[in-house]
């Protein structure tokens, strides 16, 4: 039976000795310099989003740019914004709809560094408990069903916009928050009828719970949607920007390296709990090596589309938001 550890679900701190985005490998110092700041912090959640940070801990990427860093583990990306704003992190994972939420309402001062991870159909879907039927999008009318914290996350977005391109109401819906950690457990307990599911959570849920696939959010009008990247305060990727180049080709490499299912089985049990027999199992979306302003550009359109939820405060455009490294 595949367990995960409560560790995966909590607040945790693990800490860890562990560019431009073109992927080159170099030196500490990237060919123009020590990096100002080699003891950075990193936030990062227990989900397949974040495995290619533990990845480059693992293979030692971030120490071949000259970075030891330490990474702490949270329950969600959310409750990282606070940390951010203080300067307490240096980097952080973020789903991108909570990031624009936040930058948008100027709540959070911090620009995209690197992307982090892209759905596909088969990696971030709706599960729907034992014994419930889901035949069609109109089925879940009437249902409980799990978003993640806060409402209008990535996926909840997802999920409405899918559901209205396939003449199902969205508003006739019973919305629980519940994070993705948790999903297993509220479809056993009944607590939902449904949750939307990313890995290793998914899979945990059809081996160990008999959860079945109901519904595909990334397909059509969402094909290959940008789901998360990494984020960094404005002021310190100002004032460090050799520590920025260096964390973005350690990710980089990390990124590519993540392809690689026997690297994810290095790092997916301390990160998650899930084993390393059943990583083979999982859904995987892709890991960009690169960040385009225009692919990001996608979220924020989605996000228009329900203005109610996404609550964005100004008309935005991703270029605004993505870190520039300065002119040399």
């Amino acid at each position: 039976m595949l367990r995960l550890t409560t560790a995966a679900a909590a607040i945790a701190l693990l800490a860890a000795g562990c560019g431009i985005l073109d992927g080159s490998s170099s030196d500490s110092s990237g060919g123009s310099g020590q990096v100002e700041k080699p003891n950075i912090h990193i936030g990062i959640i227990a989900s397949v989003d974040d495995a290619p940070v533990k990845v480059a801990e693992k293979l030692g990427y971030f120490k071949e740019e000259g970075l030891d860093p330490k990474i702490t583990l949270f329950q969600s990306a959310s409750q990282t914004q606070p940390l951010l704003n203080k300067g307490d992190l240096d980097f952080s994972l973020m789903n991108y709809v909570s990031y624009f939420q936040a930058a948008s309402k100027k709540t959070l001062d911090a620009k995209i560094v690197a992307d982090a991870y892209q759905g596909t159909p088969e990696s971030f879907v709706m599960l729907a408990r034992k014994g419930v039927t889901i035949a069609s999008p109109k089925d879940f009318e009437g249902k409980k069903v799990s978003v993640h914290q806060p409402p209008g996350n990535i996926g909840d977005l997802l999920f409405r916009s899918t559901l209205r391109d396939n003449g199902a109401d969205p508003s006739k819906v019973t919305y629980v928050q519940v994070p993705f950690p948790n999903i297993p457990k509220a479809l056993e307990s009944g607590q939902i009828d449904a949750g939307i599911a990313i890995e290793p959570f998914m899979t945990q849920a059809e081996k160990d719970l008999g959860a079945t696939r109901s519904l595909k959010v990334i397909a059509g009008p969402t094909l290959d949607m940008p789901l998360s990247g990494y984020v960094s305060p404005s002021k310190f990727a100002q004032e460090n920007p050799k520590t920025v180049a260096a964390f973005q080709r350690a990710m980089t490499k990390a990124q590519r390296a993540s392809g690689d299912r026997g690297n994810l089985q290095k790092v997916m049990k301390e990160l998650t709990g899930v084993d390393e027999g059943t990583v083979p199992l999982l859904n995987l979306g892709v890991f960009p090596t690169s960040l385009d302003a225009t692919r990001v550009q996608r979220v924020i359109t989605l996000m228009r589309s329900y203005p109610e939820l996404s609550q964005l405060r100004e008309d935005i455009q991703a270029t605004s938001y993505i870190y520039t490294a300065p002119s040399s």
